[in-house]
């Protein structure tokens, strides 16, 4: 079964504001439908966003009740953008605790409400790790198989940055664009990012994923997510932290979105040299 993990970003920038009254809508190349999977099922496993200038509050609402049990509010979420550090500062907050997850369902579309001030750029990201997904197999594996081919760490620096429009993905930045460092012919395990500048949302796609965007926050609370991917692989006891070889590395492009414009993050990529390539994981 060909595993994934997708990313996917909505925003809305200089909301009208009020209650409920504005829809995000998914960034260019993303889609708010679920995906049509085979066997298995798919969720949402995590999910961040942030108000660039006040609190706020989402609302998600699928029209299965399995997913978010009703069509009056589904399931909501408040955004307290001000904490820390002040609106504006932050770029993005956790909103889904612990182990909670979403069950979604093929096809099934969202609706994405939220309530702000005048003004504001809202921006939600989330990822749906779908079981069985055609045509997008991915290649994730688990720590385990990095430890035993673990040869060395690395942290790669990449210079993207948000785009001059509040809420949207930036130009696409090549993994190799600023610290061509990479070993040829050689497999690497990506385990997350630091950043120096928070920011809202880190994209990363490459053909070893499908196409598909994989990403994790980088906000104020999450500013060192140097293990993002292996925290969440232990967490769900799936494999989730992808790999890629070297010669793809001019394929592999990195996006920044953020309800800031322009924002620079100076990203390090934190990944593990391997001696090997990682076979099939279920």
């Amino acid at each position: 079964m060909p595993r994934a993990l997708v990313l996917t970003t909505a925003s809305k920038a200089n909301t009208t504001g009020g209650t409920f009254a504005d829809s995000l809508t998914a960034n260019s190349g993303d889609s708010l439908s679920v995906a049509n999977y085979g066997t298995g099922g798919a969720r949402i496993i995590e999910a961040w966003g942030i108000d660039s200038d006040s609190v706020a509050e989402l609302q998600l609402i699928y029209t299965r009740p399995e997913s978010t049990h009703d069509q009056s509010h589904g399931l909501r979420v408040q955004i307290p953008s001000i904490t820390p550090g002040g609106a504006g500062l932050v770029a993005a907050h956790n909103l889904l605790p612990g182990y909670v997850y979403v069950d979604v369902f093929k096809s099934d579309t969202p609706t994405v409400q939220v309530t702000s001030t005048a003004g504001d750029d809202v921006v939600l990201s989330f990822n749906t790790l779908y079981d069985d997904l055609p045509g997008a197999a991915a290649q994730l594996t688990d720590w385990n198989t990095i430890l035993g081919m673990k040869k060395s760490v690395v942290g790669i620096s990449v210079a993207a940055q948000a785009s001059g429009t509040a809420g949207l993905y930036g130009s696409t930045r090549a993994l190799n664009a600023d610290d061509d460092r990479l070993h040829a012919n050689t497999n690497y395990a990506i385990l997350g990012y630091s950043v120096r500048t928070q920011v809202t949302t880190i994209s990363i796609k490459g053909p070893g994923w499908g196409g598909q965007r994989i990403g994790c926050p980088a906000g104020a609370l999450d500013l060192r997510s140097d293990t993002w991917f292996l925290d969440q692989s232990l967490k769900y006891g799936v494999p989730l932290i992808p790999w890629f070889n070297s010669n793809d590395k001019g394929n592999i492009l990195l996006e920044v979105v953020d309800a800031e414009a322009s924002t620079t993050p100076n990203i390090d990529v934190m990944m593990v040299e391997l001696s090997g390539q990682p076979g099939p994981t279920t």
